[in-house]
């Protein structure tokens, strides 16, 4: 169970990585391979990403916290809301990116630095979207993943 969540998360962040590189111009924007990799990231999320996590299983080599376990409700509105904003994202693949995302996926969080740079309003729906994906990822690691 442990490798199968890995794995899964790591195909996760290969996903998102390649989205905002293409959001940015560093690949070439391809609407059908943003579609594919949301609904990717949508199909793995939600309760299919809780029930990797039963309880008791955060052994060697997890990365997960207890905190998991203890406040799972958390967890779980953390896990739906990326299955809602990759829902989102394929939906909107088409519309060309327009606004700012910050460089590094792993840099967008929800909250004030989302006014930045543009404002929400200026912001295309994929651009939204993927800062919204990105972003559930990174509240779900800082609440609920170890960096050991």
């Amino acid at each position: 169970m442990v490798k199968e969540r890995m794995e899964k998360m790591e195909r996760f962040e290969e996903l998102i990585e390649r989205v905002f590189a293409m959001m940015h111009g560093e690949l070439t924007y391809d609407a059908e391979a943003v579609r594919r990799a949301a609904s990717e990231i949508q199909e793995g999320a939600g309760k299919h990403m809780t029930t990797l996590f039963p309880e008791g299983s955060n052994e060697t080599p997890s990365e997960a916290k207890d905190a998991i376990w203890r406040d799972f409700e958390s967890f779980e509105h953390l896990a739906l809301m990326l299955e809602r904003w990759s829902a989102e994202l394929a939906e909107q693949a088409e519309m060309q990116p327009r606004g700012n995302l910050p460089k590094r996926w792993e840099d967008a969080e929800m909250g004030p630095a989302m006014m930045e740079g543009g404002g929400m309003m200026r912001q295309s729906g994929s651009v939204f979207a993927a800062w919204h994906v990105a972003a559930a990822c990174n509240a779900c690691h800082a609440e609920f993943r170890s960096e050991d």
